[in-house]
Parts: structure tokens; C-alpha cells; sequence
């Protein structure tokens, strides 16, 4: 999100770090919830839209081609990763804990 002041973007990047970010980091927070915790595979389409969008979108400088690659690359292992699940249990909804 702060890469508009970083690596100087402007136009349709900048505007897309920050829309990707700030959607990152809402369906993050919203998945730290044990019984949420499916909704963390939505950040995987935002990771592979990073990938992809220094090339698809015009006005990027040099550093955005590898700064969206690696931070989309991060979003994807951090998002399929499972972790650990704690002892609690939450009665129906323990068939939907993915």
C-alpha cells in the first residue's frame, strides 16, 4: 500500500497497490477468526492479480516489477498455509473450520 511513496508510481498502479492492499488486508483480518478462516483463500486471486499487474497496467517503474511479483508470491503461501487449529470447538460450525 505505501508503494506510491516508495518506488514513485502514479496512475493505474498506484491506485491498484492500494485497492489490492487495502482488500488484503481486510479478508486477512477477517480470517484470523477460527470459524473464518476459509475466507483467507480469497486473498489468493488478490496474490495472483499482484503477479500480474505491473504488466498488465501501465505507468510502473523498475522497482514495481519485482516489489507486486514477491509481495502477491508472499500473499499466496501465507493464504494456502493452514496452520494449526486450537483446542476449542464451536458445535455446528466445526464442519466448516477448513
Amino acid at each position: 500500500m505505501v508503494s506510491r511513496a516508495v518506488f514513485g508510481t502514479s496512475g493505474a498502479v498506484a491506485g491498484n497497490d492500494h485497492l489490492a492492499g487495502a482488500l488484503i488486508v481486510t479478508v486477512t483480518v477477517c480470517a484470523m477468526a477460527e470459524v473464518a478462516r476459509p475466507l483467507r483463500f480469497l486473498n489468493v486471486p488478490f496474490g495472483l492479480w499482484l503477479i500480474a499487474a505491473p504488466w498488465i497496467l501501465a505507468g510502473a517503474p523498475i522497482g514495481e516489477y519485482w516489489n507486486d511479483p514477491i509481495a502477491g508470491l508472499l500473499v499466496l503461501a501465507l493464504s494456502l498455509r493452514r496452520g494449526r487449529r486450537s483446542a476449542e470447538h464451536y458445535g455446528s460450525w466445526d464442519r466448516y473450520i477448513v
